[in-house]
């Protein structure tokens, strides 16, 4: 059991393999549980649609953005707006209005800072890094309470990494929540405030900022 505070980076660490994704799936509506409860804002999520999930102010960055983060053969900007198409801003008497979309596209390309010739490129043709900026892009422009961030800087390189990472703490800094599951272990330490470890489906450990507990006595409880 574990809570998430308002405006705070939870950490989950341990060996890939012992309950993260599951965990994920649960809190995300993406997989089924059978005991327990999961609270987001007071509401007991159990037979919640991801949807219905989503309505509920939650993100989620997924560890694989190649497979579950994205339509390869759609642009830049379509990807973008793949959660959004309910929106007013992009409809104009009832059809969808072109230039408002393109603006749009316009302006998460040069807030997130991804890197690419037009937005209307197939995304599949971005680096991994600008790949990841443009999740990012679509999952944080929707105004979310709770951000589930698996892998969030997964095969992204260093420049990337930092500007993902100044993002969430501009996020934390706003009052939005964040859960992170990482395999990188410097990455947990340094960003959250809270670090709990995992092995075996279960939690083995929990640890403030504070507490200035080191990689090795992660690895121990992980690896129980």
């Amino acid at each position: 059991s574990f809570s998430l505070r308002k405006g705070e980076i939870l950490g989950i660490a341990g060996v890939e393999g012992n309950g993260q994704t599951e965990l994920v799936r649960a809190i995300t509506g993406m997989g089924a549980y059978s005991h327990g409860a999961i609270e987001i804002s007071g509401q007991d999520i159990k037979g919640y649609s991801v949807e219905k999930i989503r309505n509920l102010k939650l993100a989620h960055i997924p560890a694989d953005r190649m497979t579950m983060g994205m339509a390869p053969r759609l642009s830049i900007t379509e990807n973008m707006i793949a959660d959004k198409l309910g929106w007013k801003r992009f409809f104009k008497k009832g059809v969808r209005d072109k230039r408002a979309v393109k603006e749009y596209g316009e302006e998460m390309v040069k807030q997130y800072l991804i890197f690419c010739k037009s937005q209307d490129v197939a995304i599949n043709s971005l680096s991994g890094g600008n790949i990841q900026k443009a999740v990012l892009a679509r999952e944080l422009s929707g105004s979310p309470q709770v951000i589930i961030a698996d892998q969030p800087t997964r095969g992204v390189d260093v420049g990337a990494k930092s500007e993902i990472y100044a993002i969430m703490n501009e996020l934390v800094k706003k009052g939005v929540s964040i859960i992170m599951i990482s395999s990188e272990l410097p990455e947990i330490l340094n960003m959250s405030d809270r670090v709990y470890v995992m092995c075996d489906g279960r939690i083995t450990g929990c640890f403030s900022h504070e507490e200035c507990v080191t990689q090795e006595q992660i690895m121990k409880l992980a690896a129980k």
